[in-house]
């Protein structure tokens, strides 16, 4: 025999008592638990659902007929973006239980600096009712908060010191004016790749340019100009060149390029290509024509950095007796006694 309801009135008014209370109960759960509900009416329409809790008031004003907020998200802007996600979730008739959340957000509190950890959720509770839901965060999860806040603060600071070490690096690098590689680095780089020579037994091709009469441009259209012209000169190197060559400033109107795997007749193709890019182009120094004088030479197994710059020295300055603007080789395999004697002099001064 099945159930049947009471029709005993009383037992009808108790059931009801008690089911009120319930829902009292649980309504005040909500507000000690520092929970704010929102119930969906239809598309971005919401009426705010049991008892205000404390945390609510604070953040959020009165409608103007006295009642709880109804649209908290003009007041907060991360509830503004939540608001959109909830709005999609509900559109796409989730199932019954299901929720899409904000994650943890920290909201201020007023003007006393005091911000409160939050998270808002959507949910499908029953087949036609949604809400909105508004929850202040344990102590341990604003804890977590606090926590990975300092962590990024720290990552953003980490990051500001390794960029500042970064451009520290660059600059001492590099040249300030023509971006080029300094003098320092030069020396670095030629150790290193004769270094790399006695693994690989590659070839390796050392350049030193000089640009012709550039105390008359200085003199007679001044240091800008002058500045100008190395900056250009720099420029044409540095898109002459291939990836794995170093053109480095060497100091004054003087250039560098440290050229690997490069033999001596590549080497000659490569001076003579520079010369003539730097003779063609346009300076803008009126009738002064600006050139440069290159010398080259190719590394000698067993040599030492100050030979291997002397030699390269050496063809430029038989450049410059030429008569300038011209390219000049000098032969790692003959040298005579008085140049050997420099060299040795030259060594051991280092």
């Amino acid at each position: 025999m099945s159930a049947q309801k009471s029709k005993n009135p009383e037992e009808t008014l108790e059931r009801d008592r008690l089911k009120s209370q319930g829902g009292e109960l649980g309504l005040k759960f909500l507000r000690v638990m520092e929970f704010a509900v929102l119930r969906r009416m239809r598309p971005m329409v919401y009426e705010f659902y049991g008892q205000v809790p404390d945390f609510y008031g604070r953040l959020f004003p009165l409608d103007a007929d006295g009642r709880p907020c109804s649209v908290p998200w003009k007041y907060s802007s991360m509830l503004e973006y939540f608001l959109l996600d909830a709005e999609d979730f509900f559109e796409k008739n989730p199932r019954v239980g299901e929720k899409v959340n904000s994650g943890i957000w920290l909201e201020p509190e007023g003007e006393n600096g005091v911000e409160l950890p939050l998270v808002a959720k959507a949910w499908q509770i029953h087949k036609q009712i949604q809400i909105m839901s508004i929850q202040v965060i344990h102590e341990e999860y604003a804890e977590r908060v606090n926590l990975l806040r300092k962590a990024r603060m720290e990552l953003v600071e980490r990051r500001k010191i390794s960029n500042d070490l970064n451009n520290f690096k660059k600059q001492a690098l590099y040249d300030g004016m023509t971006k080029l590689y300094n003098r320092a680095s030069f020396m670095e780089i030629i150790q290193e790749q004769m270094d790399k020579l006695r693994t690989y037994s590659p070839t390796l091709a050392l350049f030193i340019i000089d640009v012709d009469n550039f105390k008359i441009v200085n003199d007679t259209l001044g240091h800008l100009v002058g500045d100008s012209v190395l900056v250009q000169v720099a420029d044409i190197l540095r898109t002459s060149l291939r990836k794995n060559d170093f053109p480095a400033r060497y100091g004054g109107d003087e250039f560098t390029v440290v050229a690997p795997d490069t033999n001596i007749e590549q080497s000659h193709k490569l001076a003579e290509k520079l010369r003539h890019r730097i003779q063609n182009h346009k300076f803008n120094t009126g009738n002064i024509p600006v050139t440069i004088s290159v010398g080259y030479t190719i590394y000698r197994s067993g040599e030492t950095v100050p030979n291997f710059i002397r030699r390269a020295d050496l063809a430029l300055y038989d450049a410059k007796l030429m008569g300038r603007n011209v390219v000049c080789f000098r032969d790692p395999w003959i040298i005579d006694d008085d140049e050997i004697a420099e060299m040795d002099d030259l060594e051991s001064n280092q």
